[in-house]
This record gives C-alpha cells, sequence and structure tokens, in this order.
C-alpha cells in the first residue's frame, strides 16, 4: 500500500501544478466564446501552441502514468477514492501560483473530501 500511496503523491502532484498550468495557459488563450468549429479550432490552434497549456498537458500526461501504475498495485476502489487528494494539492497550487481566493465553504468541502479519501485508504490496508 505504501508504494501505491506514494506513487499516487507523486501523480497527485503533477495533476495539480498540470491542472494549475492549463487553467493558466486558457486564460492565455482566452476564454470560449463561441461553439462554431472555426471558433474552437481557433482556440484550439492557440491551446496547441502555447507552453503553458502544452505544459499543463504533459503534467496531466505524467499523473496518468501514475495512476495506470498504481492501478497495477491495487484495488481500484482504494487507488480511485485516493485520487481526491489532488483536490486539496490543487487549491492549495491554484492558491498559490494563480492567488484564486477560496472561501472557507469550498474548504471545508475539499476537507469532506480529505476525510473520506482516508477511510477508503485505511479500509484498503490488509
Amino acid at each position: 500500500m505504501f508504494r501505491t500511496i506514494m506513487v499516487l503523491m507523486v501523480g497527485l502532484s503533477m495533476e495539480s501544478f498540470g491542472n494549475v498550468m492549463l487553467r493558466r495557459g486558457m486564460k492565455e488563450v482566452g476564454e470560449v466564446t463561441s461553439f462554431s468549429i472555426p471558433a474552437l479550432f481557433g482556440i484550439f490552434l492557440k491551446g496547441i501552441t502555447n507552453m503553458s497549456v502544452i505544459t499543463g498537458v504533459a503534467l496531466d500526461a505524467l499523473f496518468f502514468a501514475c495512476l495506470l501504475i498504481a492501478l497495477s498495485w491495487a484495488e481500484v476502489t482504494v487507488v480511485l477514492p485516493l485520487t481526491a487528494f489532488g483536490y486539496v494539492s490543487t487549491a492549495i497550487v491554484a492558491k498559490v501560483i494563480l492567488h484564486e481566493d477560496i472561501s472557507m465553504l469550498r474548504w471545508a468541502g475539499t476537507m469532506f473530501i480529505v476525510i473520506g479519501c482516508v477511510l477508503v485508504g485505511k479500509s484498503g490496508a490488509h
């Protein structure tokens, strides 16, 4: 179980930074205001050439590789709930890097997720 948690923690760190980089990149690319094919294609072209978006996608791909490794070692009913710790790390990274305002209600909801993760993690320890 220890190696599964360690691989997930590394992966979730990459996912947190990846998600924040995607948000930063999409702020640079611009808001999607139309769902027409030409407008979406224009956003797509801007996205695939934006370094923040590219970095975010790469980090999220590395997270996915860590997830696959963890799933090869442990039950999906243990691994998947543990990925919810990513909500906490992503919120922290977003607060620090993007200076997002996170309300107490949002932090409380995030802590409920953490409590659930701890319970699931303990149930997987044989």
